[in-house]
């Protein structure tokens, strides 16, 4: 459920306010309406947590860090450290590309010292390199005096002496190359001095990672310092006071007031206005609370307004989870690691995490439905074990030549339940508004519009169109066409609803779309099923010769978790398409809503 809010206003002396704030957060209740952050604290603090969370991850990840011993100080100036001395590898890595690039130019020429030619120039010497074709050296200038140091590729490296001053022009053939700034031992010895020194700063970073904890709690640190100095900014004041406005849940508002009581500040409170952004906190049971990592996930949040759907989300998702998987065989190995990981959490004296239990529970959903259907590794129905055929459900069961088709019957029904729920709950919410009977009309349509699907998809001699479907279709669309922008009179609803007739009569044959939507469960689940059955057929195959049983097993292990791998971006992408959209579009909500962040304390601070 979505928590009722009080919007709440705080007023104190400006003399008071960084107390008033450590006690604001102390409390840690008050969902304050800030304002976008800036000023140079926030700008220092901001460049100080981009350090130190750049630091984490610079550094190796650590598999057994120890316990945070570092004080927040200490850690950021290990991060600094730390990004000093990525700055450094990166300047010495620059270096030695360029001293490389060097070597690789002059290679031709071999090995020499730029400073002999500066001192052959000072006698009055000209030397100078060049490149040329070997088929141009002829053109050179006869009173040239060259010296060929190599051939490669039809190409020849020379060079071009001097003995009693400059050397003549040459032809536009011949290429000048300039001799390297640094002598090429002396650039091999920088490249081989910088290679140790990257390594010493690596060996530095890795014994740094064992203090990954204390680096995480001066980020959390950082972050909380960030959150009290946008709190502080958003206190406005007016001569010797400040004020802000926030949000506080209902049950937490006798705490506020107590605390504004103790510390002489203005307090009022009343209900948030229709148009104001008040901040959504959902409070569900632990059963339904294992929805929540899927939500964190999909980073949305549904607005105060709208409606809290975790509970039918988790429902609905298992079964989308468990006909996209369809196969009892994967369930029971993933409940096999569900179960692992609940018993290791446990032994360590922690709490199962809820995607642990939300695994088990889908998993859980899977068995059942791929025991149902007869779905066990993708293995033959004829070829599983009689008590495994037994306990299938006969119109589902792949021993049933009908049971294609009376999946995809039980989709639609599926969908049609799942939407027919959305308009329920509007017509809860607007009745006795008689807007709530265009929702009425909508649920109308949901029901004609199955038939005309059981009809056109499945099978139109098995299910006639009967003239009822027609009727609830457009007596549907009529509801809506009346009462959709009801106001409180019947003509002036229904020229509204003429002006959007277009959008009306789109929505009605969307209905129709929404419901055959719910097809993908079905054919998702057959695809996988089908990809499945040939990595069996493939690898069994090879089990017929022994010099292939290795690797028809390696083929058989890779296939499967393949397969379950394309099942898991299935579910994401299917079973919670139908919950986000088709589901949440008949719902009318948009996931507007901003979380309820309270001003509190995130983590205990040691400067």
């Amino acid at each position: 459920m979505i928590a009722p809010m009080k919007k709440v206003w705080l007023v104190f002396l400006e003399r008071e306010k960084l107390e008033a704030l450590r006690g604001l957060r102390e409390l840690g209740v008050l969902h304050v309406e800030c304002s976008r952050p800036s000023g140079v604290e926030f700008d220092r603090l901001s460049r100080t947590r981009d350090a130190v969370s750049a630091a984490l991850n610079t550094i190796p990840v650590e598999k057994k860090p120890r316990a945070a011993r570092l004080s927040t100080g200490e850690a950021i100036a290990l991060a600094q450290d730390i990004l000093a001395g990525e700055d450094r590898i990166k300047a010495l890595q620059d270096e030695a590309a360029s001293f490389q690039r060097e070597l690789d130019r002059c290679a031709p020429w071999g090995e020499f010292d730029p400073g002999a030619i500066q001192s052959l120039l000072a006698e009055g010497v000209d030397v100078r390199m060049f490149e040329v074709d070997e088929k141009d050296l002829a053109a050179a200038p006869a009173e040239a005096e060259i010296v060929v140091l190599a051939r490669r590729k039809r190409r020849a490296y020379l060079a071009v002496v001097g003995r009693s001053g400059p050397i003549p022009e040459m032809p536009r053939t011949f290429i000048e190359c300039p001799p390297p700034h640094l002598a090429t031992p002396l650039m091999r010895e920088k490249i081989a001095a910088g290679a140790v020194e990257i390594a010493a700063i690596k060996k530095c970073q890795a014994e740094a990672s064992a203090e990954t904890a204390s680096l995480r709690n001066a980020l959390a640190a950082v972050e909380q310092d960030i959150r009290f100095d946008n709190v502080r900014d958003a206190f406005a004041k007016e001569g010797p006071v400040c004020h802000a406005r926030g949000y506080v849940p209902t049950a937490d508002v006798p705490a506020l007031a107590a605390l504004a009581q103790r510390r002489n500040w203005a307090f009022a409170a009343d209900d948030p206005a229709a148009d104001d952004v008040v901040p959504t906190k959902i409070v569900n049971n632990r059963f339904v609370r294992m929805i929540d990592p899927i939500f964190a996930f999909l980073g949305t949040v549904p607005g105060y307004h709208e409606f809290e759907i975790s509970f039918w989300f988790l429902i609905f998702l298992a079964l989308f989870f468990a006909m996209i998987f369809g196969d009892a065989g994967y369930g029971l190995l993933m409940l096999g690691a569900g179960l692992f990981a609940a018993f290791k959490a446990r032994r360590k004296g922690r709490a199962v995490p809820d995607s642990v239990r939300l695994l088990l529970f889908f998993t859980g959903v899977l068995i059942l439905w791929g025991a149902a259907t007869g779905s066990w590794f993708s293995i033959p129905f004829d070829a599983l074990p009689r008590f495994l055929q037994a306990i299938t459900v006969r119109p589902i069961s792949a021993g049933n030549p009908e049971a294609g088709k009376n999946v995809q019957i039980f989709c639609f029904l599926v969908g049609v339940v799942q939407l027919s729920l959305a308009r329920l709950k509007n017509i809860r919410r607007l009745f006795p508004n008689l807007q709530f009977l265009a929702q009425l009309g909508s649920l109308a349509m949901i029901f004609g519009m199955l038939f005309f699907v059981l009809n056109l998809v499945v099978d139109s001699t098995r299910f006639p169109l009967p003239p009822s479907a027609v009727w609830l279709v457009a007596g549907g669309f009529a509801a809506n066409l009346l009462f959709s922008a009801y106001q409180g009179n019947i003509l002036k609803s229904l020229l509204g609803g003429l002006a959007n007739i277009i959008p009306i009569f789109l929505g009605s044959v969307g209905v129709f779309a929404d419901i055959v939507s719910y097809i993908r469960l079905w054919a998702v689940g057959l695809a996988g099923s089908s990809l499945g059955a040939i990595i069996n057929d493939m690898g069994g195959g090879m089990f017929k010769a022994a010099a292939m049983l290795v690797f028809g097993f390696v083929l058989l292990v890779f296939g499967h978790v393949l397969n379950l791998a394309l099942s898991v971006l299935s579910v994401v992408v299917h079973g919670i398409r139908l919950n986000m959209l088709e589901f949440s579009n008949h719902l009318g909500m948009e996931w507007s809503g901003i979380k309820y962040d309270p001003f509190r304390v995130t983590v205990k601070t040691e400067r």
